[in-house]
């Protein structure tokens, strides 16, 4: 059976974080993630917003959760810097260690890696370069504090439309220049499945570069149930491969979001 586990940003917007980790708690989750370290979604938008990692910490004792990852960097939040922007390193390889100590203090192991969005002054052989170069020594230091570096790609055909890395493939052919175990690629199937399609012949065949993935509906990035994707067969080839992570649910409710987490966990329970 399938590790479900659920990004918790877009569930329960109207409750303060520690009521949100109780909820999904209840709901038979025992892993979770989160977007920023500094921002909050609160139904419409991201407002600033710390978290509390003491009560973070606390709350994951007590019920027995895992935080699997949180967002590292990131245009819209977390470091606000960009791997493709030799400009942005020193910002980038500076707040590791902040970021670090806050992980360890929720025992969390992952974080997320965005490219960043399009530079005009950056060619693509540039902004390659600079991504392997900058993401090159973030893994010498991850590897000694056991932390993992997922480099998430996203679709900019529908939400994404500037950002850089849109290719699972050249996601892929980073991964290798870099060659560290602690630095993988966030596969979420939502966003591969809108800008190359072939999902499970690509995750079965590039499996060991992937540490996490995401999951949601295509079209409408609601829940993955009613769809064009068969999430029960991927969710299966991927147990398949000897993959033991999670699988995050990163998506919209289109209904009441206690229903909708109780639904879609079912649907994935019940394959």
């Amino acid at each position: 059976m399938a590790n479900i586990g659920v990004c918790i940003e877009p569930f329960f917007s109207d409750l303060d974080y520690d009521k949100r980790i109780e909820k999904i708690n209840k709901l038979g989750f025992k892993t979770y993630e989160f977007w920023f370290h500094d921002k909050r979604f609160d139904g419409s938008g991201l407002i600033p917003e710390p978290k509390d990692f003491d009560m973070i910490a606390e709350l994951n004792e007590k019920y027995g959760l895992t935080t699997n990852d949180f967002v590292f960097n990131h245009p819209d939040g977390g470091i606000v810097a960009a791997l493709i922007d030799k400009n942005d390193r020193n910002k980038i390889l500076d707040s590791l260690e902040e970021m670090i100590a806050y992980a360890k203090k929720i025992k969390c192991d992952k974080f997320i890696s965005a490219s960043g969005n399009k530079i005009k002054n950056i060619s693509s052989v540039e902004a390659v370069d600079n991504m392997i170069e900058t993401l090159s020594m973030l893994a010498g230091i991850c590897e000694k504090e056991g932390i993992t570096l997922l480099l998430e790609p996203f679709n900019t055909k529908v939400d994404h439309p500037d950002y850089f890395l849109d290719d699972p493939g050249l996601a892929l052919k980073v991964l290798k220049e870099v060659n560290s175990d602690n630095v993988k690629m966030l596969f979420d199937i939502y966003h591969m499945q809108i800008m190359t399609g072939n999902v499970t012949a690509f995750i079965k065949e590039n499996i060991d570069f992937i540490g996490h993935f995401h999951a949601a509906g295509v079209p409408g990035r609601h829940e993955p149930i009613d769809n064009e994707l068969n999430y029960r067969f991927i969710a299966k080839e991927i147990e398949k491969t000897g993959y033991k992570g999670a699988i995050g649910l990163e998506y919209w409710p289109s209904m009441d979001h206690e229903e909708s987490l109780r639904r879609t966990l079912d649907y994935f329970n019940s394959a």
